[in-house]
């Protein structure tokens, strides 16, 4: 089974084209070439491969162990089934 850390290492080779080997806890994702920009680009993936709502609360996330952290603790405080949904012209409609 994939960690958070492996999890979140595909997301940043695929959508930042990142050297593995540069991503480790203590990388600072500002040196990753990560700015508050990508960071938010960031959060989304996050909400899809994790299946997690990012709540609406400002959060300062400067490593890449930082966001994964705030990943394990989103999946551990957030009921099973939040953020799965189907997408529609209107909004997300849950599935239950």
């Amino acid at each position: 089974m994939n960690t958070t850390i492996d999890r979140l290492r595909v997301l940043l080779v695929k959508d930042y084209k990142l050297d593995p080997a540069t991503l480790v806890p203590d990388a600072p994702l500002e040196a990753l070439g990560i700015d508050s920009l990508g960071v938010a680009e960031l959060m989304f993936n996050i909400e899809d491969e994790f299946k997690v709502t990012i709540p609406d609360a400002p959060v300062v996330l400067k490593t890449v162990g930082d966001v994964v952290s705030y990943i394990d603790g989103l999946v551990a405080t957030q009921p099973a089934g939040v953020g799965l949904g189907i997408a529609t012209a209107a909004g997300t409609v849950p599935v239950r």
